[in-house]
């Protein structure tokens, strides 16, 4: 009966450090241990401070969702992102006054929201999602480089053949966004802004464009609307992912 025992404890031993191994190893962690250092926090917290007005939700916090790089989605009863220092700052659970911090390189992205609210009206029969969904993603910067920003999911699956997005950018001290698209996986694929226009949309479904062509003509789809062009591209992807 021994040797049994034993050879569970071993496996479960063995189960456990492989799990603290990778918790260890999560470069995720990492950042997040650097970025709440003392210094470190008082130096976001500062920078922060002096420009508010780059918080998304001007400045609340919103109960969500962090998605780790460990593949993990944590609920927080309160967290907020500011777009120019690209971090998320979160309530602490059991103390609503302390606040940490989360670098946008050490989170897959976040969720602004939980899934039983209900829909905010935006006015003209539109309605803002209950939950907002921000991924972590490269963007073009100029004509060369690349960044990795969050930006705001339009479509209904961000891990789709097609990904359009709000990225929120920062100009003359207010917040502005651009809409992006592009591949939805991998997610080291870039993101470019998008024109509302036919030709640049049906540009983005190549050999399928006149398949989303008759199918926004059917539902009397525009082209110049971001909610519109976002279920034309999911109907790309049930069509891409199906055929």
């Amino acid at each position: 009966m021994k040797t049994p025992l034993l050879t569970l404890l071993v496996i479960g031993l063995s189960l456990a450090a492989r799990a603290q191994a990778g918790r260890a190893a999560d470069p995720g962690r990492a950042l997040y241990r650097e970025a709440n250092t003392p210094a470190a926090a008082h130096h976001l917290r500062a920078e922060t401070s002096l420009h508010e007005s780059e918080y998304l939700n001007k400045g609340a916090y919103k109960v969500g969702y962090l998605r780790l790089l460990d593949g993990r989605r944590v609920l927080l009863p309160g967290l907020r992102y500011h777009v120019g220092q690209r971090v998320v700052q979160v309530q602490d659970s059991m103390q609503a006054d302390s606040t940490h911090y989360w670098p946008l390189a050490a989170v897959r992205g976040f969720d602004l929201g939980a899934e039983d609210e209900a829909p905010l009206s935006a006015g003209q029969g539109a309605s803002v999602p209950a939950v907002r969904r921000y991924r972590a993603r490269l963007v073009q910067e100029g004509k060369l480089g690349t960044r990795r920003e969050a930006v705001e999911v339009l479509t209904s699956i961000d891990s789709g053949p097609l990904l359009l997005a709000w990225l929120p950018t920062v100009a003359e001290g207010s917040l502005s966004q651009v809409l992006v698209a592009g591949i939805g996986t991998p997610v080291t694929e870039v993101l470019r802004p998008l024109e509302l226009t036919q030709p640049a949309v049906l540009h983005l479904c190549s050999s399928r464009a006149d398949e989303v062509r008759s199918f926004a003509t059917s539902r009397h789809l525009r082209y110049d609307q971001p909610t519109e062009v976002a279920k034309m591209l999911d109907y790309y992807n049930r069509i891409a992912v199906a055929k």
